[in-house]
């Protein structure tokens, strides 16, 4: 996924670990949802995907933790504190990953059938635009000057994101016209945008790497 120069290698190294179980436990969220939205939903594989994701968002902190320590002394000040910030927030996807599964898992969630099919086009798009985000960081630690001649592909990661919120919108009206309680259609649409929100912090990185951009032009 990344490529590596003698400068950097250490520091992204790091960052690929990093990144790899974050994107593990979106690929695990993924598969946790298939298994639940089967004709009959096997609660051990789904207990299995839980502590897969759990496994993935504990590796990911310990990645974090030595990211920081590699940074130590690397770069200018400010380049190392964006740098970290962006890693922190990668952080929080696998975080958030692990709160859904753990949620849905614990409270027996059982989604209506006609939110099946959307909610796992969610998570896929999501999938594909944290690849994109992939492909930025690394831009940001071997290609720093292709990245700031050419700033498309943080438009992509916008893109996508914006599918992502089409998506959760068709989904946000469908809940409110179902024939459940006020309760339930309240408890569905905060679940969803926690799914969604997934796609927003990949959004929110792209506009750090941004900021990053228009810093060093300055």
């Amino acid at each position: 996924m990344f490529t590596f120069t003698k400068k950097n290698d250490k520091i992204a190294k790091c960052f690929y670990d990093h990144f790899e179980h974050v994107e593990e436990s979106l690929e695990n969220l993924e598969k946790f949802f298939e298994v639940l939205f089967s004709d009959n939903p096997d609660r051990n594989m789904l207990e299995s995907l839980k502590t897969a994701i759990d496994h993935d968002e504990g590796a990911a902190d310990q990645d974090l933790r030595r990211v920081v320590d590699a940074m130590s002394g690397s770069f200018l000040p400010v380049t190392r504190k964006n740098l970290i910030s962006i890693v922190q927030s990668t952080d929080e996807i696998a975080n958030n990953c692990q709160n859904i599964s753990r949620q849905i898992f614990h409270e027996k969630i059982v989604f209506p059938a006609s939110m099946h099919h959307d909610i796992l086009q969610m998570i896929k798009i999501t999938r594909g635009q944290i690849k994109i985000l992939y492909t930025a960081i690394d831009k940001v630690l071997n290609d720093f000057g292709d990245l700031t001649k050419n700033k498309s592909i943080l438009d992509d990661i916008r893109c996508e994101e914006s599918r992502v919120d089409s998506i959760e919108g068709v989904l946000h009206t469908r809940i409110f016209d179902m024939d459940i309680s006020l309760a339930e259609k309240i408890y569905f649409k905060n679940l969803l945008e926690r799914i969604g929100d997934l796609s927003d912090e990949i959004e929110d990185i792209s506009d750090q790497i941004h900021v990053m951009l228009v810093e060093r032009e300055a």
